[in-house]
């Protein structure tokens, strides 16, 4: 059986990583073997946009290679930080890897659907 890992933003292994999940709206990340279950919450903007992409480019690095992006919590989703699933899903790429992302409300997921990313979202 593989180890779970639950990584919340007030259980993490250096103190200024709990205040850098939540400036990129994590709500929580479950790391199993290669997969990682991440859960964002509130609204992801630009601002939170930059963030939010070196947290998905450090999970591929230190292994996982398979993203299931958790959007449910999600209540508003601008265009400009979508774009940081690009980024993700290139990363994911050079390693065979993939992304999924779920549970986005109608306005996020027509915002996926007009950036192309329609076929990774599950409504």
């Amino acid at each position: 059986m593989r180890a779970r890992r639950a990584l919340s933003a007030s259980r993490l292994l250096h103190p200024g990583a709990a205040l850098r999940l939540r400036r990129a709206g994590i709500a929580r990340v479950l790391v199993t073997g290669g997969l990682a279950r991440v859960a964002l919450r509130g609204e992801i903007t630009g601002r939170e946009a930059d963030e939010l992409a070196a947290q998905l480019r450090r999970l591929v690095q230190n292994g996982c290679r398979h993203l299931v992006i958790d959007l449910s919590e999600v209540t508003y989703l601008a265009r400009e930080s979508a774009g940081v699933f690009f980024g993700a899903l290139r990363a994911l790429k050079e390693v065979e890897g993939s992304m999924a992302l779920q549970g986005a409300c109608p306005r996020s997921a027509a915002t996926l659907r007009c950036l192309g990313l329609g076929r990774l979202t599950d409504v």
